[in-house]
């Protein structure tokens, strides 16, 4: 699997957003994420939105490819854009271990 960064940006208010991702499915999304019962898994997401950000959404997904990550946010791709931009991983850890 390739690996992607998406900063999604949201379609709708940011408060209507946060109130989506507390819905108890999105805790049946990431189980099912996290078993492979889905196209593609977003690995970790970073939310900017408490600290004053409100039009994006950042995260990290394995894919075989785009449009698997569109598949599996299904209807959350009402709320949210999804330009995928694949990259390499550089671990700086490893890299100053050398």
């Amino acid at each position: 699997m390739a690996q992607y960064m998406v900063v999604h940006s949201l379609k709708v208010p940011a408060d209507q957003f946060s109130q989506a991702m507390e819905d108890d499915s999105i805790t049946e999304f990431a189980k099912a994420m996290q078993a492979g019962e889905t196209p593609a898994k977003c690995v970790k997401s970073w939310n900017p939105l408490p600290y004053g950000n409100t039009d994006t959404f950042i995260c990290l997904w394995e894919a075989n490819n785009e449009e698997d990550i569109v598949a599996t946010l299904g209807e959350m791709i009402e709320m949210i854009t999804c330009e995928p931009m694949e990259v390499d991983e550089i671990d700086w850890a490893q890299i100053a271990a050398s």
